[in-house]
């Protein structure tokens, strides 16, 4: 998580874990019944990982990878407040229907 991976200004694993953590609590935080966040693949791992709350020692341990153009579907249920992962990286409307 603190290796910058010999680029001697790059961020670490943590440092953008930590960024993308207080905009995935900022975001939520607005009173929007649904909202999109854009990101690239690599960092969409840390905004699922915020979204279900994972402590961020323990996000060196998991990835979440997905195509460009995919689709991850996050939920919070109205009633308990869970957070779920309704469908992750889903390609389904990059078909081509044109046969």
């Amino acid at each position: 998580m603190d290796h910058r991976g010999g680029i001697a200004d790059g961020e670490t694993r943590r440092e953008v874990a930590e960024r993308v953590y207080s905009s995935v609590n900022t975001i939520i935080s607005r009173p929007c019944p649904a909202q999109v966040i854009v990101t690239h693949g690599f960092a969409l791992t840390f905004v699922i990982a915020a979204w279900i709350k994972m402590p961020i020692e323990s996000v060196g341990h998991v990835s979440f990878p997905a195509r460009s153009g995919s689709i991850t579907h996050l939920k919070e249920d109205d009633y308990w407040q869970n957070r779920a992962v309704v469908s992750l990286a889903d390609v389904s409307h990059l078909t081509d229907d044109d046969g």
